[in-house]
């Protein structure tokens, strides 16, 4: 049977968690510069982690790959983090890491064991070098390399979508905050604001753009793979 909690559904898990708590949870100015630090460095590996990635062909060994065996669940982890952070629910942070391991272990063990067979020594030499998802101390020395092998040729439209989904999602969690703050009334503020009252306004504004975005980017990404 497959398990509950998949890759695929981790988010959406994590997701729905993070707005009840934002409904019910104060937030604070540090948590709101933290969580968004975390959601622009976990796009960064995002973007990066796609850049350099030559799927089933070769090894990849180089760049970001040599920091971690596994940077693009490195980025989701520190994306979902981000969000967790952005619920102000401090216990939903310490959880993930949990969730996380449940969720991906079967995923990276299933997909190491198919680097295995497919590059034998190669990967065994790899794995023994570098970290499965979170850097050691060691991985720093990859930093002055961490772009090697990036080409902007491989991000594609579908990719960029997630970003601005990524972003929209963060600005989504504020409003929430702000509606919990103000109540009611913050609906209507949305529509009419003043000049002393404007974050729901503002934050209304950056989710529908940035959703809007998403859906533009990836329906244009269907559109190149179906053409």
């Amino acid at each position: 049977m497959r398990p509950f909690l998949t890759r695929s559904r981790l988010r959406d898990v994590v997701l729905i968690l993070c707005c009840a708590s934002a409904l019910l949870r104060p937030i604070g100015t540090g948590e709101i510069a933290v969580g968004f630090a975390l959601l622009a460095i976990g796009c960064a590996l995002h973007v990066v982690s796609k850049g350099i990635l030559v799927r089933n062909t070769v090894l990849c060994e180089s760049g970001i790959y040599g920091f971690v065996r596994h940077p693009y669940y490195l980025s989701n982890y520190v994306i979902d983090s981000a969000f967790c952070v952005l619920s102000g629910n401090v216990y939903l942070l310490l959880t993930y890491p949990f969730l996380f391991f449940w969720a991906y272990g079967p995923t990276m063990r299933k997909e190491e064991a198919l680097l295995g067979s497919l590059h034998e020594a190669a990967f065994a030499r790899h794995s023994s070098e570098v970290p499965q998802v979170f850097p050691e101390r060691a991985s720093f020395r990859q930093m002055r390399s961490l772009f090697e092998g990036f080409s902007q040729t491989r991000i594609t439209w579908k990719e960029s979508g997630r970003i601005a989904r990524f972003l929209s999602l963060g600005f989504f969690l504020l409003l929430i905050h702000e509606l919990r703050e103000d109540g009611p009334a913050g609906l209507w503020d949305i529509i009419r604001p003043t000049h002393l009252d404007y974050d729901e306004t503002l934050y209304a504004a950056l989710v529908v753009i940035l959703y809007g975005a998403s859906i533009v980017l990836l329906s244009r990404s269907k559109k190149c793979v179906t053409s």
